[in-house]
């Protein structure tokens, strides 16, 4: 039972990286109408920009706040430069795109920093705890309170600032957000810099366990997306929901389901999110859309 336990609570932990990812998923979509399917190598770069930061000498924490802020930065930079010249009702386009900037970024990376791995100290120190036969680590709670405070805060951005809702205006209806005066281009890059900075939180959180390397958000992309889908991409509760549900199922699956140790779990979570979804198609915590001729 005990290893039952365990093995449950490592997934939860696991699933705060993918909750984290998810999140970063949502707040693009929510804010902009695109799925970003570049959003885990955005999350690597970030995590190689603090890496830096520390091996120049700046402490752990400033090093986390320039990555936060560049990644921010860098997604405004994309937007403006690239995606605002792909019509918003060309879907085919921008997963097109989506695609084109993860394979182009993780190249870019490898150029920079190159392939070897390399470790990610934790900012939260390396103590652990033991309660009732159960180990828990610095890194795994902090993780925990880091993704819920950038939760918390961009639910109070999206729903209790007027950056947000003008944000989710522009993003539902960029045409009628333009006659009350919204310039959709600023309020579009704003979103995808504030999916870069939750992007940057997944990348920092996933660093210390995973390794620093190029290829490091690859299986966690994929388990966001799952994610995603099985809580409602339109929702932020859900798609941290659906994050931790995953990282508990895979963890469970790998150890107890014969054949699916290692990457295979993904298999599992996503018969899980195709189970789901075939019944319920917005998610867990999704809601369907009702158009009124």
């Amino acid at each position: 039972m005990i290893e039952f336990l365990q093995i449950g609570l490592d997934g939860l932990m696991t699933g705060v990286v993918y909750a984290a990812l998810a999140l970063a998923l949502g707040v693009v979509f929510q804010g902009t109408g695109m799925l970003n399917l570049s959003q885990g190598e955005l999350a690597v770069v970030a995590a190689y920009i603090a890496w830096s930061c520390v091996q120049a000498g700046i402490p752990i924490w400033p090093a986390i706040a320039i990555a936060v802020v560049a990644s921010a930065a860098l997604g405004t930079a994309l937007y403006q430069g690239v995606v605002r010249f792909v019509p918003p009702h060309r879907e085919d386009s921008l997963m097109t795109l989506g695609v084109t900037l993860l394979l182009g970024l993780n190249a870019i990376i490898s150029i920079i920093w190159g392939t070897d791995p390399r470790g990610f100290p934790s900012p939260f120190g390396t103590w652990v705890v033991h309660l009732a036969g159960l180990r828990l680590t610095s890194q795994q709670i902090g993780g925990v309170v880091l993704v819920a405070a950038t939760m918390l805060v961009m639910a109070l951005l999206f729903t209790r600032t007027t950056f947000g809702l003008r944000l989710r205006a522009v993003a539902q209806n960029p045409r009628s957000a333009a006659f009350l005066g919204l310039r959709s281009g600023l309020w579009l890059s704003a979103g995808w810099a504030a999916a870069c900075a939750v992007g940057a939180v997944a990348g920092v959180v996933a660093a210390p366990t995973l390794g620093l390397s190029p290829a490091m958000m690859t299986v966690p992309l994929l388990m966001a997306l799952a994610a995603a889908n099985l809580g409602g991409i339109g929702s932020r509760v859900g798609v941290v929901v659906g994050g931790l549900i995953i990282g508990v199922l895979t963890a469970i699956g790998g150890r107890y389901i014969p054949g699916l140790g290692g990457d295979l779990n993904v298999v599992f979570a996503f018969a899980i999110v195709i189970a789901v979804v075939l019944v319920k198609p917005a998610g867990l915590f999704g809601r369907e859309s009702v158009v009124r001729a």
